[in-house]
């Protein structure tokens, strides 16, 4: 198996040093199996984790068998994402075997071929008819009924879904299951769609769609603030762009890092506006705007979803362990500096094995923490993953207090 280049933003930082570690004694990253590391998680309804985990120091790289096709997934992060989605999945599909909402799927089939044919004919009219309400909603109707009848975007269908309701009765069915209304997992996207359109005919809510689902709500977004959800639920992917512009605005990040972000298709639309509240939240903190360029040049999904988690697990640490004063690039990643005169590394990493290339990135954090003119009194490690005994050992003779396996915080990043 081939490994993941090194993760962009923190562990990229060691190929760019030039410390030389000597007289050190490196270890090979573990093959580690899936059973021990997901407690019997490893196989569920619709997927099987193949039981050879491998990594190369930082993240670990898993095979996973669906229905669909066998996935290579690159860090533990997106290997919960895609579990979550595949759960996700599954109870959808199991609606079919209600024989009411399968009569109801039958019959939202039928809608849209005459929905089209009278928005074709008569736009205004059918908006009129089928949509009440004023202010967003409505302008959002009519810029969609300009954009159709002119040619100049969208398609008599994407103008039907958002008229009847479908578009946003699809975000708020993702929500409520635990799902992002944008997943990447086609799959998924498709089902959350086919699902959503039964409420076109009148007869199903969301409610009452998820009340079939056996046990109910999947969600992962408990601990997400309710304003939050609403947002995601309520807003269009243009105005969750521009509240999460606006958000970044706020934070002192630079218009060029806001609009790589913005752009950068490794991201999508609920995790950008998460991000942005996230780096929104640490309104006292300075330094902010590192962060926001770091994440607006990753490379890979798996990079991407690696700032993520770090920018949720920073401003969780910053709100329930210690308050930060500022971020500080110190040999090439933002470290966290504390009121208090510590510093804190907050990572989101697998599973740390002190290979050649964990030494050099360790040390130089090290030695660039150790020459800054007011050095930090203390300095906290704190990774998600675990950490191997030799790795544990040289990074607590730096004097660091080191923590594994601390947690992410309950919400819809992984």
């Amino acid at each position: 198996m081939s490994l993941p280049r090194i993760t962009a933003g923190f562990c990229a930082l060691s190929l760019a040093l030039a410390v030389p570690v000597s007289g050190q004694d490196y270890e090979r990253p573990p093959v580690q199996n899936a059973a021990t590391i997901l407690h019997g998680k490893e196989v569920g309804p619709g997927y099987l984790v193949e039981s050879k985990v491998y990594s190369e120091g930082f993240l670990r790289v898993y095979e996973v068998q669906t229905v669909q096709d066998i996935e290579r997934l690159v860090g533990d992060g997106l290997l919960k994402l895609r579990l979550s989605e595949v759960k996700a999945l599954t109870a959808l599909d199991g609606l079919k075997a209600d024989q009411s909402f399968l009569e109801g799927l039958k019959e939202a089939a039928k809608r849209p071929a005459d929905f089209v044919k009278s928005t074709v004919e008569d736009p205004i009219g059918t908006a009129k008819s089928t949509v009440t309400g004023v202010g967003r909603v409505f302008g959002r109707l009519a810029q969609g009924v300009e954009n159709t009848v002119t040619g100049k975007g969208g398609s008599p269908e994407d103008l039907a879904k958002a008229v009847t309701g479908t578009d946003r009765t699809r975000r708020e069915l993702a929500v409520e299951i635990g799902v992002d209304p944008y997943t990447t997992y086609a799959p998924l996207s498709a089902k959350l769609t086919e699902t959503a359109s039964v409420t076109t005919i009148g007869k199903w809510t969301v409610i009452a769609i998820t009340a079939l689902i056996p046990g109910g709500a999947i969600s992962s977004f408990v601990g997400t603030a309710e304003s939050l959800r609403t947002l995601i639920v309520d807003s269009t992917p243009t105005e969750l762009h521009e509240r999460a512009a606006t958000a970044l605005r706020h934070a002192g990040a630079h218009e060029g890092d806001i609009a790589g972000f913005l752009s950068n298709r490794n991201y999508t639309p609920t995790e950008r506006i998460v991000f942005a509240f996230r780096l929104q939240a640490m309104a006292n903190v300075k330094g902010r705007e590192l962060l926001i360029a770091q994440a607006a040049a990753a490379q890979t999904r798996e990079d991407a979803y690696v700032q993520l988690r770090r920018i949720v697990l920073t401003e969780t640490y910053n709100r329930t362990e210690a308050r930060l004063s500022q971020f500080r690039m110190v040999a090439g990643f933002p470290v966290a500096l504390r009121t208090d005169g510590g510093a804190a590394l907050v990572v989101p990493l697998d599973m740390i094995a002190w290979t050649e290339t964990t030494a050099k990135a360790m040390s130089g954090l090290h030695t660039g923490l150790t020459g800054q003119p007011f050095p930090p009194k203390t300095v906290d490690f704190l990774s998600t993953g675990t950490v191997t005994d030799l790795a544990g050992q040289n990074m607590a003779s730096f004097g660091w207090t080191v923590t594994s396996e601390y947690p992410m915080p309950p919400g819809p990043i992984h």
